[in-house]
């Protein structure tokens, strides 16, 4: 099979690592200007550099196209030209009607367009923030035309073999929900961060305060604008609404504050923590829970390598880990996550084995 990927910044190349290191037998053809060409084979994203956007696209079987959301549009009636008749196309904007539309154009006789989302990224950009592990677990959205069943399941089995968790979706529903968890957090973490910014220029006390909260709340807001310039004008309805939502939400908190008892934001907390702890046991589609261990550990060098080494021994695969809790000198809580209850109750078994505290 022949993959192309047009575009190797973050999302472009980091699909190249990452169908490289699952799928050697593939030839991955890239196209993107020749400084950046040269960066990605130097990182075998790529095994190719294709010296034009016809020759990367002509005899490719499935075709990415990973620009930001204007270049896509733009990218669509050329590509529409040179494809093979069962060719897959497919992007991965962050605002999938308007080019969806616009590839209902361009893909009637040859080829089938899949919109595409992969709901991981990175604050950085370019080939050189590329990962070919970001799509390990990560939600990845398809929004494929009414009738395309069978033909795309080549771009599904390939999606899936570099840990992609795949939920499929109407593309104008896939642009309201993303409005309201893509979108709006990234306008509220460039609010964040602009107020706190404004208020340090008249005391650092602000930024030498701001902590584990504050810093994982704001992350995004390193993000590229050049990126979000091209969301946020695709998507300007769904994302104004969201906002207009949200506007009003901080209204009632303000109002709530007058409050003695704060009863109304009690309720909100308890509302936000039930439905956050929900997830992602509360999923359901095309999404597969994971099953979630606590671990606790002392605080002493070599300790995640023997969680890791005693579950490498039983033959157990972790999906997932995240570091939650740390007190220097104490000790800390690792969450790890596993693909079924039964693995999770193996790894539990092997870890108790060891000496360690586990729960559910």
């Amino acid at each position: 099979m022949k993959v192309a990927i047009i575009g190797l910044g973050v999302i472009g190349g980091s699909l190249g690592l990452a169908l490289k290191q699952n799928n050697p037998e593939i030839t991955v053809a890239g196209f993107d200007s020749a400084a950046v060409l040269r960066r990605a084979r130097k990182r075998r994203a790529i095994d190719i550099s294709a010296p034009s956007l016809r020759s990367a696209v002509s005899d490719a079987e499935i075709i990415f196209l990973c620009t930001p959301v204007d270049g896509i549009l733009k990218l669509l009636p050329e590509v529409s030209r040179f494809v093979l008749p069962h060719a897959i196309v497919t992007d991965v904007g962050s605002v999938k009607a308007v080019v969806q539309s616009c590839a209902k154009k361009y893909f009637r006789l040859h080829g089938v367009f899949v919109g595409g989302h992969p709901m991981a990224g990175s604050e950085g950009s370019g080939i050189e923030y590329a990962d070919g592990l970001l799509f390990q677990n990560a939600v990845y959205v398809l929004c494929p035309p009414l009738g395309a069943g069978k033909k795309i399941q080549p771009l599904v089995a390939l999606l899936k073999s570099i840990g992609a968790r795949i939920l499929t979706m109407d593309a104008r529903e896939h642009d309201r929900v993303a409005a309201a968890i893509s979108h709006l957090p990234q306008l509220i973490a460039v609010s964040l961060m602009d107020t706190a910014a404004r208020k340090n220029e008249r005391n650092p006390a602000f930024l030498q305060l701001a902590a584990g909260g504050f810093r994982d709340m704001t992350r995004i807001a390193s993000s590229p604008f050049h990126v979000w310039k091209d969301i946020l004008s695709n998507n300007r309805d769904e994302t104004s609404r969201a906002l207009s939502e949200f506007e009003k939400l901080l209204g009632q908190f303000r109002k709530g504050l007058h409050q003695d008892s704060l009863s109304d934001v009690g309720k909100k907390f308890l509302r936000a923590k039930s439905f956050r702890d929900s997830i992602p046991r509360n999923t359901k589609g095309f999404i597969h829970s994971l099953h979630d261990l606590f671990v606790w550990v002392d605080d002493k060098p070599g300790m995640l390598a023997t969680i890791t080494a005693t579950l490498y021994r039983s033959g157990i695969n972790i999906n997932d880990i995240e570091l939650l809790k740390v007190r220097e000198g104490q000790g800390g809580t690792f969450r790890l996550s596993f693909e079924s209850a039964e693995t999770a109750r193996l790894a539990a078994k092997s870890l108790r084995s060891k000496g360690f505290r586990v729960a559910k």
